[in-house]
């Protein structure tokens, strides 16, 4: 699926002022554009970098590790906002202070996106001019040119720093994490059915897999039950597995800590996954992710495993899990949420 404001950046990049920097996050997709040999890329998504570098560009890979220091500084930034605020102005700040006098800012969205908000907020802190375009299919572009140096700052909830968001059990987080400052009601859910399963599983599971494990709320919460179980947490978003690492380490996991699109390049055998799955890719609902982790799940189990799912109600997991496993049960129906548990019979 095509992203209108993606597609204008797209568009622009071949005659933007050099040296570029591209801020680039889960929204990349479509037909990438021709890479530029004066065009750094930073991302905390794994599978945006790797489609990136392997299309030329040069990529840094983290939590949108921006260098203090610059023997070349940027000429043009290019970013499709983000859907959380405080990484969205955390990286205009960047974006402002690593620019020189005359640099460009292009920011690109729909109307609901806030670019229109986020122009005019940063063209007032920053004194920077901006000129806002509205092009094909709804999408807006604007562009801030810096007019001089400034300290300002637009408030992002101090982005870089973990913060403890609960405290029995401690959970660490930040902003850049899907749902960071809350526990997640569907991942909850899961945790609830929990006991049952295990109390039903003729062998207690040994090796357990967290895919897409976020700050890692369901290894962290099911380890109280399984303590002596060795994880593979795994995720595709860097920023993610900054918290995870550290909850892991606050808690005592034996984990094996990786990032992954999707556990791509990871192996098992393990007895049992836990998946919460994302269904959005950027701002876009993508029933295509499901079927993706479900595929993981299945190659990661050994026989007799099992997986424990939780899905949006509107999601129909059966379908897609049909071809990959042999049994699913519907544990659990509440608050817009579905539990499934999914089994992989040996033939």
């Amino acid at each position: 699926m095509n992203d209108g404001p993606l597609q204008q950046l797209y568009d622009r990049l071949p005659e933007l002022a050099g040296p570029v920097w591209w801020f680039a996050d889960e929204q990349v997709s479509g037909e990438l554009p021709a890479a530029r040999s004066d065009c750094h890329v930073f991302s905390n998504r794994c599978d945006t970098a790797q489609a990136l570098s392997a299309e030329g560009f040069s990529v840094s890979l983290g939590d949108f590790d921006v260098p203090a220091t610059l023997e070349a500084p940027p000429q043009t930034i290019v970013y499709r906002v983000s859907k959380e605020r405080p990484l969205v102005n955390m990286l205009i700040n960047a974006a402002m202070s690593a620019l020189p006098v005359g640099g460009r800012l292009l920011l690109s969205g729909y109307k609901n996106d806030g670019v229109k908000g986020y122009a005019d907020k940063a063209a007032k802190v920053f004194d920077a001019s901006r000129h806002i375009e509205k092009c094909d299919a709804g999408a807006y572009v604007a562009t801030l040119t810096k007019q001089g140096d400034s300290d300002a700052r637009l408030p992002d909830k101090d982005y870089r720093q973990l913060r403890l968001i609960h405290e029995s059990p401690a959970m660490y987080s930040k902003p850049g994490i899907y749902g960071w400052q809350k526990i997640d009601r569907g991942s909850a859910l899961l945790i609830e059915q929990l006991s049952d399963v295990l109390a039903s599983m003729a062998r207690a599971p040994k090796r357990l897999a967290d895919l897409g494990c976020g700050y890692g709320y369901l290894s962290i919460m099911a380890a109280q039950q399984l303590p002596d179980c060795q994880w593979l947490m795994t995720d595709n978003n860097a920023t993610a597995l900054l918290a995870c690492e550290k909850n892991a380490k606050v808690h005592g996991l034996t984990a094996d800590i990786q990032l992954a699109d999707c556990a791509d390049g990871l192996s098992g055998p393990v007895d049992l996954v836990l998946c919460n799955p994302p269904f959005h890719q950027g701002f876009a609902i993508e029933g295509g992710l499901i079927e993706r982790f479900l595929k993981a799940a299945a190659r990661l189990l050994k026989r007799n495993g099992e997986a424990l799912f939780v899905v949006n109600q509107f999601i129909p997991l059966p379908r897609y899990a049909a071809a990959l496993f042999t049994e699913h049960e519907l544990l659990c129906e509440q608050d817009g949420f579905r539990v499934y548990r999914l089994k992989k019979v040996a033939d």
